[in-house]
């Protein structure tokens, strides 16, 4: 049993001492008879909270910030919530990475068909050939801008749930890719009439983490909260905007969240 929810950066973030609470949470809930028949998950981190804040960005911030689900996955996140030290407060981080292999063993075990985003075509054969009520597709390399494709891209993807009846949809593709395309999804499952529950969960590298294809920081640097930096230093060329420019931006989003509770402005 999940835990309350705390509200941090417009977002409703959800309170739960394990990863196992979170599993329990999105299979126990296919079997409930609900009016919201696609809900999202996501799992924000320090970087994504900047992007979601940034005024282009205003319309993706709008749909996610109501998804049922929104795990904390940045440690800042974590810490700012025990600064603030509000009554719901978050406890722990519980990142997409750790969530993927427990859900997705769950899935095996219970013979639940789920379709996958996915960024290429060797991931893709590695979970066909680990499960096989599992449908993956690669989208081609395509820009954020290209707004037709994504939609036709979305529309084989909307299909593929429907005829497969998949009770999980995994993106794993990068930001804000993904999550346009979860938008567009969601649209077109809402348009084709679809009846049946779908969790469509925003993932990222998740399944880069789960077969190896990317090293995850080791345990003890995940415990204190410092994998972000790890990753800096494995890919230096590619993060250091993320994790200098961004992280800056991202104090200044925290210091009007101390603000906002110093005034009680919710």
């Amino acid at each position: 049993m999940t835990k309350g929810k705390a509200h941090l950066f417009d977002f409703d973030f959800t309170i739960a001492d394990s990863i196992d609470e979170i599993v329990d949470l999105l299979i126990n809930d296919l079997s409930i008879e609900q009016k919201v028949r696609y809900a999202t998950l996501i799992t924000p981190n320090a970087f994504q909270i900047v992007q979601y804040n940034k005024k282009e960005n205003k319309y993706l911030k709008d749909f996610y910030r109501n998804s049922p689900i929104i795990l904390p996955d940045g440690a800042p996140i974590v810490w700012l919530s025990k600064i603030l030290k509000k009554e719901n407060q978050i406890k722990h981080r519980l990142p997409g990475s750790d969530l993927f292999p427990v859900l997705w063993n769950k899935i095996k075990q219970e013979h639940i068909t789920t379709t996958l985003v996915l960024t290429n075509e060797s991931i893709a054969s590695n979970f066909t050939n680990e499960y096989m009520l599992c449908n993956c597709l690669v989208p081609k390399i395509f820009s954020v801008d290209d707004t037709l494709y994504m939609k036709e891209f979305a529309t084989m993807v909307a299909e593929k749930i429907i005829n497969t009846n998949s009770k999980f949809l995994f993106l794993g593709i990068s930001y804000p890719k993904q999550e346009i395309l979860g938008i567009h999804i969601c649209n077109i499952l809402k348009e084709k009439g679809y009846k049946s529950k779908v969790w469509i969960l925003l993932l990222g590298a998740s399944f880069e983490f789960y077969f190896g294809m990317k090293k995850r920081a080791p345990s003890i640097v995940q415990k204190y909260g410092f994998e972000w930096l790890y990753r800096f230093i494995m890919e230096p060329q590619r993060l250091w905007k993320r994790y200098t420019i961004d992280n800056i931006i991202f104090i200044y989003l925290s210091i009007i969240e101390v603000f906002k509770k110093r005034n009680k402005i919710y």
